[in-house]
């Protein structure tokens, strides 16, 4: 099962404000279209997130992802949002055997950094796929969480849009 990253970070490696805000992506008034997300998305079977995030697009006016399986890595108790088609499981490992065993193909890991990480540490995430965007936000929630030794990752694609933003697409080489 191949499992994707797919973020957009700030130039000095944030996903979002210290309180879950995005809305700066929304300020860089650059089209959906540009960054090739509904591209993206038809290959996706499923998704994969953390609480935060998953609160963050519970406060949006409707669902975004359809009937897509989703699952939320958190020790919490959640909340079903009307039209999210929420999981059980509650890790990443978990996540990862429930959707192997519903046959998903290609996995998004929506956010955040520590989801992300925790992927990278079982060695379940096959891809990064980064929208570095012409920001500094100076501080916020990293793109990804303290990993214990560093990653080595293969460039697979790099490309910059005429607004700037420089999309960078990576496998992980420790796979």
């Amino acid at each position: 099962m191949r499992i994707t990253y797919y973020v957009a970070s700030s130039l000095d490696g944030f996903i979002a404000k210290d309180d879950g805000d995005v809305s700066w992506l929304e300020e860089l008034n650059i089209a959906v279209s540009e960054a090739g997300y509904a591209d993206f998305y038809s290959t996706v079977d499923a998704l994969v997130m953390g609480r935060k995030t998953y609160e963050v697009i519970a406060s949006f006016d409707q669902w975004p992802y359809g009937e897509k399986p989703v699952w939320v890595c958190s020790g919490n108790h959640i909340e079903p949002i009307d039209g999210c088609n929420l999981q059980t499981g509650n890790t990443t490992e978990s996540a990862y055997k429930a959707a192997k065993e519903m046959e998903v193909e290609h996995l998004w890991c929506v956010g955040g950094g520590n989801v992300a990480s925790s992927l990278l540490e079982a060695n379940l995430l096959t891809d990064v796929y980064v929208s570095l965007m012409p920001l500094v936000l100076s501080r916020g929630i990293k793109l990804f969480g303290n990993l214990p030794s560093p990653l080595m990752l293969n460039k697979e694609s790099q490309k910059t849009h005429e607004s700037d933003m420089v999309q960078l697409e990576y496998t992980i080489k420790n796979l």
